[in-house]
């Protein structure tokens, strides 16, 4: 073999090692460092007034100094809070084995959610496993000055809070301040690091045409035919609407409008229901009763489908129907996708449901 074989053979083999080993990030997951050092914001407060813990023993922020501990302040009727308990459970799983705390701080936004029973039943159908405390007075949410469900506060190991995000979204960052404050702590190595990304939202916020609507005489927004004839508390009879505006609802029949909720209490003879002109892909209320409840749900004045009903709907002999026997969020009607002006009817069968909030996704 001549000099000038060989010669071409090194240079050809020299360029397939420089290839494989500046181009193998191709078949590797892509790991994002972000190496900027995460400011201190505040000292953490410490928790305080917590009624009862659920999957963990009493905890302070004081026995957790020396871990990386992320606060959660959410409750469970919240559909907002619902979306982004599968990142938080994935966030504790993924890192508890790397001195990384989470602490759930329910923080209930009606009286409902400071029964304990309700936020158990909540942990165990969402399969959270991480400390859960009940901060029925919201003193340790009042201690961070925090105003929004959900809500997430990163702590470092000294106990300062470093990172801080409200509201749904921003998973891939939130995660990249954990991994930061690991690393910064020595409690986690690069070659541990697992990947971060953003992932494809659920919901697009963008096309959702109806905002959050209250049905409690503290609150209430959006109602079509209030005045001021109609007592705080006190049983009143509503005549049905001639016209449904968009973003509004209606009372029809006989309704209590009380501080968190409006309860249907009607009289015999009368059909009562709510209507909604809404724009969304699916509608959710969170429902309640002191004794279970049968109500017909219709969408545009026919009853739901398969391509229609909630999670929370059934279909028999071609009614629509939901049985509200807890208080909680109920997913109503889900047209996939469908991000359209409906106008949603919800016919109680008897007294007793109570309506506290209209949600949309």
């Amino acid at each position: 073999m001549t000099k000038i074989k060989i010669l071409i053979l090194v240079i050809i083999a020299s360029a397939s090692v420089f290839y494989f080993f500046n181009n193998k990030e191709e078949s590797t997951p892509k790991i994002m460092i972000n190496s900027e050092k995460l400011p201190i914001l505040s000292k953490a407060p410490e928790i305080r007034g917590i009624a009862s813990w659920i999957n963990s023993e009493p905890l302070t922020l004081e026995s957790l100094k020396g871990k990386v501990v992320l606060i959660d302040f959410w409750t469970y009727s919240c559909i907002n809070c619902i979306r982004t308990l599968s990142f938080v459970e994935g966030w504790y799983e993924k890192y508890k084995d790397n001195n990384f705390v989470l602490l759930g701080i329910h923080s209930p936004e009606f009286a409902f959610e400071k029964d304990k029973k309700n936020v158990e039943s909540a942990v165990a159908k969402y399969g959270l496993t991480y400390p859960i405390a009940q901060d029925n007075d919201h003193k340790t949410w009042n201690a961070f000055s925090n105003r929004y469900w959900p809500a997430h506060y990163l702590i470092d190991t000294k106990g300062n809070i470093r990172y801080q995000h409200f509201g749904e979204g921003r998973y891939d960052e939130t995660e990249q301040a954990i991994q930061n404050l690991l690393l910064e702590a020595g409690l986690l190595t690069v070659d541990k690091l697992a990947q971060v990304t953003e992932p494809p939202a659920d919901t697009d916020f963008s096309n959702i045409g109806t905002p959050e609507i209250y049905l409690g005489y503290l609150r209430i927004n959006n109602v079509g035919n209030m005045d001021e004839n109609v007592p705080a508390g006190k049983p009143f009879t509503f005549r049905a609407p001639e016209t449904v505006e968009k973003n509004k609802f209606y009372f029809s029949g006989t309704w209590k409008v009380d501080p968190e909720s409006s309860q249907y209490i009607g009289k015999k003879g009368e059909e009562g229901k709510i209507l909604i002109h809404y724009k969304a892909s699916k509608l959710n209320m969170v429902l309640s009763a002191d004794k279970e409840v049968e109500a017909e749900i219709k969408i545009d004045g026919k009853y739901l489908d398969d391509s229609s009903k909630g999670a929370d709907v059934e279909v028999v002999n071609g009614v629509s129907r939901v049985i509200i026997k807890e208080s909680r969020l109920y997913n109503l009607v889900d047209t996939n996708n469908s991000y359209d002006w409906h106008i949603m009817e919800i016919i109680p069968k008897s007294p007793g449901l109570k309506a506290f909030t209209f949600t949309f996704g």
